[in-house]
């Protein structure tokens, strides 16, 4: 455990980049600083390691004062990522990760066997061992970054926004590699952060820091988005912090119904068929959720996109339709986040739920989607995995039992339009 009490941070001219800081960064778990530039939270987490000294307080580790350990064996046992890597130039890749270790005394081939070991962990290639940084991407050195900082397996990593430097696409791959990790290895991490964001996918807990170095709220994140201090962390956290409170949401509360598939190589008749015997009954309540759309599947089930029965001619087979585009969420992992945005780019309003290898399990109409929207907002479901950063840990850490939802069989509509409140 990180412990900072009172701590303060006042520079010669009279600025303060820390005031008063008192929390706790609790074992085993991800803790996020975030805030706007010159809040503190870097020079913060500097003070862990003793690379910047506090003018007053404590900072504790494991109950001990930091300032009574030698600073280079303090960083020894602490593991540290910054931007853009910061990996010797001059060294291999393996040379790179055995930095620690060879100062803590190992010899050259154990030394290298656990870099080897951590290039796996982090998800690179062995081969990338005896190249050196300048021949390898920025999302590649960055996980260099992580495996050099593990490589003496320290109890606590200090993580100074490690993936600013990269794009969006590899930013987010380089995020779901440290939660694998973290649910490997639970480390205390503290990770700094000016996104929002990356803030509430990592943290189990996220502190935010206002200008002038003072705390302003510290949470797990989907109560921070719920209920936000006061106007500066509510303008920090943006106007769509409703929307990022739905990635705490299971997908599994939305109702699903698998009546509303049809394999390309039906005919006409068949889909319109199909169509009819989903709308009978009470489930007529839910005709204008599917809008007569139905999902077109391929020989191995999996989507080919949606297809209005309709709109085709009176005979023929489907092969020879024109699938419109489709969203697909993955049912049992994606959040109620991935679920509404795989409905806005459905033309039919719906999302199409498919399983880890992409096969469709089934539809979660509109008015499904409603629902479960409505439930999220009156607070249902709000307790999954409390301060896990996304759904995927929270899928991990609970399931979907007790949820609202349920799948729907064919013949068994009435249920779904029960659901959505019909």
């Amino acid at each position: 455990m990180i412990t900072f009490d009172g701590v303060t941070k006042r520079y010669a001219d009279g600025t303060v980049a820390v005031d008063g800081l008192s929390l706790e960064v609790p074992t085993g778990e991800i803790t996020v600083f975030v805030g706007p530039s010159g809040c503190g939270k870097t020079t913060s987490l500097r003070m862990v390691n003793r690379m910047v000294e506090p003018t007053g307080g404590r900072v504790l580790l494991d109950g001990v004062d930091v300032s009574a350990v030698d600073p280079p064996a303090l960083r020894r046992g602490i593991g540290y990522v910054i931007q853009q890597a910061g990996l010797f130039p001059h060294r291999t890749v393996a040379e790179n990760v055995a930095t620690v270790p060879r100062l803590l005394g190992w010899d050259r081939r154990r030394a290298r066997a656990r870099a080897l070991e951590l290039l796996e962990r982090v998800g690179l290639e062995t081969a990338l061992a005896d190249r050196y940084p300048f021949q390898l991407s920025g999302g590649q050195q960055q996980r260099v970054g992580v495996a050099r900082a593990l490589a003496a397996d320290p109890p606590v990593l200090l993580m100074d926004e490690p993936f600013s430097a990269v794009d969006p696409v590899v930013r987010a791959s380089l995020q779901q590699e440290l939660l694998r990790l973290q649910a490997e290895l639970r480390k205390t991490i503290l990770f700094v952060t000016h996104d929002i964001d990356e803030a509430i996918t990592l943290g189990d807990r996220v502190a935010v820091f206002r200008t002038g170095g003072r705390l302003a709220r510290l949470d797990a994140p989907e109560r921070l988005l719920a209920e936000p201090a006061d106007d500066f962390v509510r303008g920090f956290l943006g106007r769509d912090r409703g929307i990022r409170r739905l990635s705490f949401v299971p997908g599994d509360t939305a109702r699903l119904r698998t009546d509303l598939t049809v394999p390309v190589t039906a005919d006409v008749a068949a889909a319109r068929a199909v169509l009819e015997g989903a709308g009978t009954g009470d489930g007529d309540r839910d005709r204008d959720a599917a809008g007569e759309w139905l999902v077109l599947v391929d020989p191995d089930g999996r989507p080919l996109g949606w297809v209005a029965p309709r709109a085709l001619p009176d005979t023929g087979t489907l092969a020879e339709a024109r699938p419109e585009p489709y969203g697909t969420f993955v049912r049992g992992r994606d959040p109620l986040r991935a679920v509404l945005d795989a409905a806005l780019l459905s033309p039919s309003g719906g999302a199409v739920a498919v399983d880890g290898s992409g096969r469709v399990e089934g539809v979660v109409t509109r008015r499904a989607l409603d629902a479960a929207l409505a439930r999220a907002a009156a607070g249902a479901g709000a307790g999954t995995a409390g301060g896990a950063g996304g759904a995927g840990r929270a899928d991990a850490s609970t399931g979907t039992a007790g949820v609202p939802g349920g799948v729907d069989a064919p013949g068994t509509v009435a249920a779904a339009g029960e659901a959505a409140g019909g």
